[in-house]
């Protein structure tokens, strides 16, 4: 899928003539008043119109031009703070009194003379969150820092939702007098507003599978391995936006034996019989043909147990398991969706490269096997030439191990008594069969998150 019509050429030059001539208007008058500040007007324009969609600025614009791309091409913050005041000027000409406002608004200035860089994005995150414009990361998604092409146009549509929302009153209070909406309201609000927008249908697709086609796209052109790793993945991918409920089961019925809670052996075990109940109600006797014994010694119960803690479902407390106040009535959709995001997360990191490769096989439907060598090529393409001062190719990953160990106590994997089918990621102890077409689309899950989500260092 792509983006035609509504959003193809959303900031090519098109036809303007209108719009230009009445700023040439305005800055003929602003030159016979200052015509050094009219120059200035027409810098801080032509940045702006730069980043704006074709019909014209918006306070999502407004607001990214002045509080992201000014610093940058102004010479020192005196400088910057000139062009937002002439750009000022010229909004007001315009009758984009809004814009204006914020253009010489307090809040502008502060960010302009920001004293360093860390400070700077703190203060425009907080700008943006206060202005209620600006798209708000959402469990759907997480923004590049500087989003190009399609990414960048749904930015702007949604920008332009929340203005809109904003003039209407959606983030006032519902009655006159009333107080107003506290913060974590009016940013729910904002989140729904944008997950609505994403969930659209626009241009022939979903916005937010077009976005997820738009990701794959840039992560395969980081490096050429990369490319490799997600090869004939884009249908697995969208796919994976349908839950694959058996996955959660396990979890699912082990927190259910913990109840409101379990008291721990000494060592900070399971005790034997919740063991045993939790093996004989949750595998199979061709699933795990073994007699259960201490929890140390039952591999798929002791992932699951860690895999709980992990996920925050579960905690430990003065020698008991107890379930956390959000595990607490979760619906299986909520558990898939907390089994996906957090299982391998969206950082950008050896270890985490390295499950997705193993993941990447298991999405395809086939055991993670021979893939330590594109775990090698991904790392040393990517920059990643030492990892704690060893060569990143012979590292020792243990991510890679951990998440295949994990996915064959979840059931997208079973282990392989015969001992046929080793993963090379696993070690000579992990030895699984293919995965089922439910362990596929986990997978495929867990990729499709880290593509929505992950921030990708600019190449």
């Amino acid at each position: 899928m792509e983006f035609d019509g509504v959003f193809d050429g959303a900031h090519s030059s098109g036809d303007r003539s209108s719009i230009d001539d009445a700023v040439a208007a305005a800055l003929s008058y602003l030159d016979s008043v200052d015509p050094a500040s009219a120059a200035d007007a027409q810098t801080g324009w032509e940045g702006l119109r730069s980043i704006s969609p074709r019909s014209g600025p918006t306070q999502n614009s407004v607001q990214t031009f002045l509080w992201t791309h000014l610093c940058e091409m102004a010479s020192e913050p005196g400088r910057a703070w000139d062009i937002a005041r002439a750009l000022a000027d010229l909004l007001d000409r315009l009758g984009h009194a809004r814009y204006a406002d914020i253009a010489r608004s307090s809040e502008t200035r502060t960010i302009l003379h920001s004293a360093d860089e860390e400070t700077e994005k703190l203060r425009i995150t907080e700008a943006v969150a206060d202005s209620g414009i600006g798209a708000p990361d959402t469990d759907l998604i997480t923004w590049q820092d500087v989003p190009e092409g399609v990414e960048r146009s749904v930015l702007d549509l949604v920008g332009e939702t929340l203005e809109v929302a904003s003039i209407a009153g959606e983030f006032a209070p519902s009655r006159p007098g009333a107080r107003p909406l506290r913060p974590a309201a009016i940013a729910l609000k904002r989140q729904r507003l944008t997950d609505s927008i994403l969930r659209s249908t626009r241009s022939g697709g979903v916005v937010l599978e077009q976005l997820l086609d738009h990701r794959i796209a840039l992560w395969v052109a980081y490096s050429p391995p990369r490319a490799e790793l997600y090869r004939d993945l884009a249908g697995p991918l969208h796919d994976a936006v349908e839950p694959a409920y058996s996955c959660v089961r396990r979890l699912e019925g082990l927190l259910g034996l913990v109840g409101d809670g379990i008291t721990l052996t000494d060592k900070g075990y399971l005790p034997g019989d919740i063991v045993e109940r939790a093996v004989g109600t949750l595998w199979s006797p061709r699933e795990w043909p073994f007699p259960p014994g201490e929890e140390l010694d039952t591999e798929p119960v002791l992932r699951i147990r860690r895999l709980l803690l992990r996920l925050g479902l579960v905690r430990k407390h003065r020698g008991q398991l107890l379930p956390t106040a959000r595990s607490r009535g979760m619906s299986a959709d909520r558990m898939w969706a907390t089994l996906v995001s957090r299982t391998v997360g969206a950082a950008y990191h050896p270890d985490t490269i390295a499950a997705e490769v193993a993941i990447a096989e298991v999405a395809r439907g086939r055991r993670p096997k021979g893939t330590s060598s594109l775990v090698g090529e991904l790392l040393t393409a990517e920059g990643w030439s030492h990892v704690g001062g060893e060569s990143a190719g012979t590292r020792d990953l243990p991510v890679g191990d951990d998440v295949v160990a994990d996915l064959t106590a979840l059931g997208a994997l079973s282990y392989d008594i015969e001992g046929q089918g080793k993963s090379d990621i696993g070690g000579p102890e992990t030895s699984v069969s293919p995965p089922s077409p439910d362990g596929s689309r986990l997978a495929a899950a867990l990729l499709r998150h880290r593509l929505l989500h992950t921030q990708l260092p600019s190449a």
